[in-house]
């Protein structure tokens, strides 16, 4: 990870003016994306509030006292940890002495500590993506000449992947794609919903993945979109909608197939024949420079030409990355000119309340002719 996040730096510098030698920011996903770290404090305290201040060369955090250690392991220098809060640790080398002194009580004084190891004379860039507290802090520092916004442009570079980020979007994928492989060979009727779960979550961890959504829904329960499984015994014929991802090193998966124990009937055949046209028809037309909003377009219109003429969505796809649903949406309202490196899960999800729902969705990379497939699963109607 760490040298990746190199690499990000680069980039993200060489989108910045000259004089800019400082990034800050407190969001947990531009603090992963800047230094390489994936904290887990994140996920069991929303709340919690760390930073990073990214130079073109390294990346120092503040964190909270608990977050120091694991933060230590990744960046692998103490001097670069900056804590505060209550947290207690022993040592054995002394070189460890820094993880275990008392901190400061506020990350207010943590950050301004930390802000005050940095002696250059540039510019100080600030993520607004969170809140501003960090643009007061370093406005009270070094005046406004010194500061300037670089929300936008953090955005803009994570919207296009470097390959070190597709590789990471691979691996999460493949830890989804395996569970779907063993449901594929040892999954029977008479199973529950929990018990196909069981199985997805089961090869997320083995290949190193963070479980993040595992919806498993079968027969009437499918058409209920996003749904926890549940002891729902699975019969032969009911129609199976999985949509599952998980993080790898940070980066996300989401994956969506319909399954059916022996053979799909005509009507369920019908429905999503016309949903895999809709996909197929988005994935015909993908490339470098075509707009977000007429992929939807694209998707929609084929659905209802092809069987389902009542066919609605709010989306037909989003992109992906250190989140599930990142920039772009495949939407009516998203002008969004899709660039080579974007990644993307477009989806033709259909729900019938009281029948049953069914979904198709592939993660791809946006290339200058057309894309790169990131999911290897087969698309069709998966017969089990």
């Amino acid at each position: 990870m760490l040298s990746l996040a190199q690499a990000v730096r680069d980039k993200v510098f060489a989108a910045l003016p000259a004089d800019a030698e400082l990034v800050v920011s407190c969001d947990p996903l531009n603090k992963a994306y800047l230094s390489g770290y994936v904290s887990i404090a994140h996920d069991l305290a929303p709340a919690y509030r760390s930073a990073v201040l990214a130079t073109r060369g390294t990346a120092a955090l503040v964190t909270s006292a608990a977050d120091a250690a694991p933060a230590f392991e990744a960046l692998g220098r103490a001097e670069l940890i900056h804590r505060y809060g209550e947290f207690y640790f022993d040592r054995e080398e002394s070189t460890l002495d820094a993880l275990t002194q008392p901190a400061p009580a506020l990350f207010e004084v943590a950050f301004t500590a930390a802000l005050a190891t940095h002696k250059g004379q540039g510019r100080i860039g600030i993520d607004r993506s969170d809140d501003d507290l960090l643009w007061r802090l370093c406005t009270e520092i070094f005046g406004e000449s010194r500061i300037l916004d670089v929300t936008q442009q953090l955005q803009a570079c994570r919207a296009v992947k470097l390959p070190g980020e597709v590789a990471r979007l691979r691996q999460a994928a493949e830890c989804v794609e395996a569970g779907f492989a063993k449901i594929m060979q040892t999954a029977r009727a008479g199973m529950t919903e929990l018990d196909l779960a069981a199985m997805i979550a089961e090869s997320i961890v083995a290949g190193g993945g963070v479980p993040r959504f595992v919806s498993v829904t079968s027969g009437p329960r499918s058409a209920l979109a996003d749904a926890y499984p549940t002891g729902r015994t699975i019969a032969q014929e009911e129609t199976i909608r999985i949509d599952a991802g998980c993080t790898h090193n940070g980066y996300w998966s989401d994956i969506g197939r319909t399954l059916v124990f022996g053979s799909p009937g005509q009507r369920q055949s019908d429905i999503y024949g016309a949903l895999l046209r809709g996909l197929e028809a988005m994935l015909d037309q993908l490339k470098e420079g075509v707009v977000a909003r007429d992929l939807f377009e694209i998707a929609v219109g084929t659905v209802r030409t092809n069987g389902i003429p009542s066919y609605r969505r709010q989306h037909c796809g989003h992109g992906i990355g250190l989140r599930s649903y990142d920039s772009p949406t495949v939407a009516a309202h998203d002008d969004t000119v899709l660039m080579a490196g974007m990644c993307l899960c477009l989806e033709t999800p259909y729900y019938i309340l009281g029948c049953d729902g069914m979904m198709v969705e592939e993660t791809v990379m946006v290339t200058p002719d057309g894309f790169e497939p990131i999911t290897t699963l087969s698309r069709e109607f998966l017969s089990i």
